[in-house]
């Protein structure tokens, strides 16, 4: 018998998937060769310890709660965030009022603009806010005026 076709057979036999004859032809050849009897105790001792480790639990681990500070350090920054963003938002509209290209006439009296209806700026703004139709005639109207 090879190698192979032993350790197979021992394999088999180790895991009960032999069959009843051939498991007592392999018997009768190992109570003839006490090399492969060894061979069949340490196969047989692998596949029992896997066994034990296969079927034993496994330890569920659990998830630690989270730690309440974690959850104040998360707040906290977020208001920060939220802090600095009304920060730089003020920051940046005083920066814009103060470098405004509007200037205060000096002259004392109020500068009265008379405007005349445009019956384009009517039309637009009895369109819906969000439709195209608007889109399309405030694009045109910036055109004609860059023109």
């Amino acid at each position: 018998m090879t190698p192979d076709v032993l350790e197979r057979l021992l394999t088999d036999r180790s895991l009960g998937r032999l069959e009843p004859d051939v498991d007592t032809l392999l018997a009768d050849f190992l109570a003839d060769n006490p090399a492969a009897t060894a061979q069949a105790k340490e196969l047989q001792d692998v596949v029992q310890m896997a066994t034990k480790a296969v079927r034993s639990p496994v330890p569920v681990a659990e998830i630690p709660n989270q730690i309440p500070r974690f959850i104040w350090r998360h707040r906290a920054e977020q208001v920060l965030a939220l802090a600095a963003s009304f920060v730089i938002g003020i920051g940046i509209a005083a920066l814009f009022l103060h470098t405004s290209p509007h200037a205060i006439p000096s002259t004392g009296s109020p500068v009265v603009a008379t405007a005349r209806p445009n019956p384009v700026n009517s039309q637009i703004e009895s369109l819906p806010f969000w439709s195209t139709q608007r889109a399309f005639l405030l694009a045109s109207t910036k055109m004609r005026s860059s023109e």
